[in-house]
């Protein structure tokens, strides 16, 4: 089991919780001193977002594994190495990476906007929550680029193991909604304006943050010179004199304050909402004033107007970029899709013009070297089949003329045979003349098929088509099949739905095609098991269905006899074996198909044993007592049939 897909979700889930206890800490601990808060004000602060960002860790690896689960018999099927998989769950585990991302982000982004909510930490007032959350969604989002890279880096490993002929399928898809979706200029787009985004925004935080500190200290000594000055009672002539006017110029100016009658030490107090109160002791008493923290915004206009210009300046470029990048990649794709063995043979290179992007140029490059190679490769090819089908015709005369000598003097002996049949002969002499007949005609059924075998790889093989009833061809196959099975003790079983039905074939060709068959079922039975021809009409063709009642084989093995290219198994090469791979052959020149059918679990009957099976198409002419005249058909060079 290949742990690349095994462990897929595992390593997800653990990279997720690494950025997260990563980002927490960074956020608890650097936070505060980044956005320059109080010391007030900085251990509720970094409580609150270490809660917040445990939280929303929890909730992102849940929200993951619930995303995740839905891939696992696909991921369990990639590391067994299975071929069963479907292309379009494969499309939706290659989109998962950043599906991944976004479910890490959201959570942490839901559980840390409680900043800007009254459930954030006491002492926090809402300027300062706004630019708590803002810096944490900078910092989230930055972290979530190579929380993406890593993910998309651990699905690609899992995906490459997909059978080759399912990841064409999905390159084929993504490359037709390619153009729909144009995802190079946006990604390009992203990759370009989002980190300057960060930057500009990170920026003005903490130029704000900055301005909102100075402006905090700035309150403070304000507040401290108002008591010291402004609210001291006495000495002078008038007691008290301009202290109500100095308490009110304070109140419209922000500033609360109140006279104490007691005697008190100076401090200052921050309480909810941003409120401070400074005490500080008066020559009679003391005097409280409070006021807010700070009136500088969170982020100024300004700061927003220019960070808008930056991302929107970066966009452009990136969109600008993203093009030319789209342009180079369309040319070397289509050059690549227009590449063709023709292309290669006549030397016509793909032209992929000039590229702009040294990537795309090392592809190019690649490509030219590639073609280069693909050429050489298809030359040698063309060479190797064209040798290959002279060695085949060379083959098929040389048995056509072999065959042809050995069947002249077969004939000989069987005549001879049927000569001597005519004398008075004794029981053991008729016994040894019918072994020398019942050989004989065996030899000359397997010298018939070897000769019509090398017609069909000589390409000279011509059926003389008839219509004929079923239940002839039939006849005439089994009559043969008896010749080719030797000595099986085998019987052979019709069952015909319907033996009046006709079909435009070569009765001798089709005749032994079927014979073939039905002598190697014969030949191969296992004793007391019978052999079981049924044949059965459906619409416009009749399906024959021939069992090979042996335990040990199996369809694989059956199609690797009809299919010399496949070798499943042990081929045996003797016997009938040899000529069966010409069944098809012949079979296909009537307009039929020949294909081997595994054994069904239940039911009865024909249908539990391996099998092969004919179809052949019926001819809609009514039967009439006046023969149809033949027609010729020979077999074309591409191995069609032709009148």
């Amino acid at each position: 089991m290949n742990p690349a897909a095994s462990k897929l979700i595992q390593r997800v889930l653990g990279w997720q919780l690494l950025f997260s206890i990563g980002a927490t800490v960074l956020l608890a601990l650097g936070g505060p001193p980044l956005l320059l808060l109080g010391r007030a004000v900085t251990s509720p602060a970094t409580r609150g977002m270490a809660a917040f960002g445990a939280m929303g860790g929890i909730g992102a690896l849940l929200f993951t594994w619930v995303g995740l689960r839905r891939h696992r018999f696909l991921l369990r099927a990639l590391a067994l190495g299975s071929r069963s998989v479907e292309a379009n769950e494969l499309s939706l585990l290659s989109s998962e990476p950043w599906r991944a991302t976004l479910r890490w982000m959201l959570p942490n982004l839901i559980t840390y906007g409680a900043l800007i909510t009254p459930l954030r930490p006491a002492l926090l007032d809402q300027t300062t929550g706004i630019s708590l959350y803002l810096l944490s969604s900078v910092i989230l989002a930055a972290s979530s680029l190579p929380l993406m890279v890593l993910i998309r880096a651990a699905v690609a490993r899992a995906v490459q193991l997909a059978p080759p002929e399912v990841m064409a399928e999905v390159v084929e898809d993504a490359f037709e909604s390619a153009p729909r979706q144009r995802p190079v200029p946006r990604r390009l787009i992203v990759a370009v304006a989002m980190p300057v985004l960060f930057v500009a925004l990170g920026s003005a935080l903490i130029a704000g943050s900055h301005l909102r500190r100075s402006d905090e200290l700035d309150r403070e000594e304000t507040a401290r010179a108002m008591a010291r000055a402004a609210l001291e009672t006495g000495p002078g002539l008038v007691p008290n004199a301009g202290v109500r006017d100095a308490m009110r110029e304070a109140r419209d100016s922000g500033f609360a304050p109140r006279l104490l009658p007691g005697a008190s030490g100076y401090r200052v107090d921050h309480f909810d909402n941003g409120i401070v109160q400074l005490t500080a002791p008066l020559d009679e008493g003391s005097a409280a004033i409070q006021f807010s923290g700070s009136t500088v915004p969170v982020v100024s206009i300004q700061a927003i107007l220019i960070t808008l210009l930056s991302v929107g300046a970066a966009a452009f470029a990136g969109g600008v970029l993203g093009r030319e990048l789209l342009r180079d990649l369309q040319l070397a794709t289509q050059s690549l899709r227009t590449l063709s063995t023709e292309a290669l043979l006549h030397g016509a290179a793909p032209a992929l013009g000039p590229v702009r992007f040294a990537p795309v140029g090392a592809l190019t490059d690649a490509v030219e070297q590639l073609t280069e190679r693909f050429r050489e490769f298809a030359r040698a090819q063309e060479r190797a089949i064209e040798a290959r089908e002279a060695a085949a015709r060379m083959r098929g005369l040389f048995f056509a003329s072999v065959s042809h000598d050995l069947k002249s003097p077969l004939n000989a002996i069987l005549g001879f045979t049927e000569l001597v049949r005519l004398e008075p002969l004794t029981d053991g002499q008729r016994e040894s003349l019918e072994l020398i007949d019942g050989r004989g005609r065996e030899l000359l059924a397997l010298i018939e098929t070897i000769l019509d075998a090398a017609r069909v790889e000589a390409r000279q093989l011509s059926l003389v088509v008839d219509e004929v009833e079923l239940g002839d061809l039939l006849d005439a196959a089994v009559t043969k099949a008896h010749d080719l099975g030797g000595e099986s003790p085998a019987r052979i079983e019709l069952d015909v739905d319907d033996p009046q039905v006709r079909l435009s074939v070569d009765l001798v060709r089709a005749a032994r095609a079927l014979a073939t068959l039905i002598g190697h079922a014969l030949r191969t039975a296992d004793r007391d098991l019978d052999v079981l021809v049924v044949a059965k009409r459906e619409a416009r063709r009749v399906h024959l269905d021939i069992s090979v009642p042996r335990t040990d084989t199996t369809a694989a093995r059956l199609e690797a006899l009809l299919d010399p290219s496949l070798t499943v198994g042990s081929r045996q090469h003797r016997g009938l074996a040899l000529g069966l791979s010409l069944v098809r052959s012949v079979i296909q020149l009537h307009g039929g198909t020949v294909r081997a059918l595994a054994p069904l679990p239940s039911g009865s009957g024909i249908e539990t044993l391996p099998r092969f099976r004919v179809s052949m198409p019926v001819t809609d002419a009514p039967v009439t007592d006046v023969p149809s005249e033949p027609r010729l058909v020979s077999a074309a060079p591409d191995g069609t049939a032709r009148d």
